[in-house]
C-alpha cells in the first residue's frame, strides 16, 4: 500500500459480543443450519454480559438440539436452566415439556406444561402450551 492509501485506510475495531453471536445463531437456525446455529448460540452463552442473556442463549441452544432430535442434550440444558434459573426464563418449562412429549413421557410433559402455564398464564407460548396440555390429557385418557 502506498503512503496515501495508508492514510486513508480506516481500521474498524470489532469485538464480538454475545448479541453478535446470538443474531448469527438465530439466522443459522432460520436457514435450518443447526450445526452453525448450535456453535453460535453456545458462543453467545459464553460471552453473555449477564445471567439473563446467558439463559436466553442456552434456551435457544436447547431448542436447536430439540430440532435435531438430540433430546438428551436439550433436556440436560433445560434441566440446568430450570433448576438454577427457572424464575428468569419460565419458558424453559414449556420447552422441556415438549422434549418429554416427543419422548412419549407424557406424565412428566404434563407436569412441566402445567408449571409453565401457572408461571406464565399469558406468556409468549401460553396458547401453544395450552394446546400441548390438551393433547397430552387426551393421550393420557386414551392410554
Amino acid at each position: 500500500m502506498s503512503d496515501v492509501e495508508n492514510e486513508k485506510a480506516i481500521v474498524i475495531p470489532f469485538i464480538p459480543s454475545s448479541d453478535f453471536y446470538f443474531q448469527r445463531g438465530i439466522k443459522a437456525f432460520q436457514k435450518n443450519d443447526m450445526t452453525k446455529a448450535k456453535e453460535y448460540l453456545l458462543r453467545a452463552s459464553t460471552l453473555s454480559k449477564n445471567e439473563e442473556e446467558r439463559v436466553f442463549a442456552l434456551c435457544q441452544l436447547a431448542i436447536c438440539y430439540q430440532q435435531t432430535g438430540e433430546f438428551a442434550e436439550s433436556m440436560e440444558i433445560l434441566d440446568d436452566l430450570i433448576q438454577n434459573d427457572g424464575d428468569i426464563f419460565p419458558e424453559a418449562y414449556y420447552f422441556q415439556a415438549n422434549n418429554y412429549a416427543f419422548l412419549d413421557e407424557l406424565e412428566e410433559a404434563l407436569e412441566l406444561v402445567i408449571k409453565y402455564l401457572e408461571l406464565e398464564p399469558d406468556g409468549d407460548f401460553s396458547d401453544e402450551a395450552d394446546s400441548l396440555k390438551q393433547v397430552i390429557e387426551v393421550e393420557l385418557k386414551d392410554f
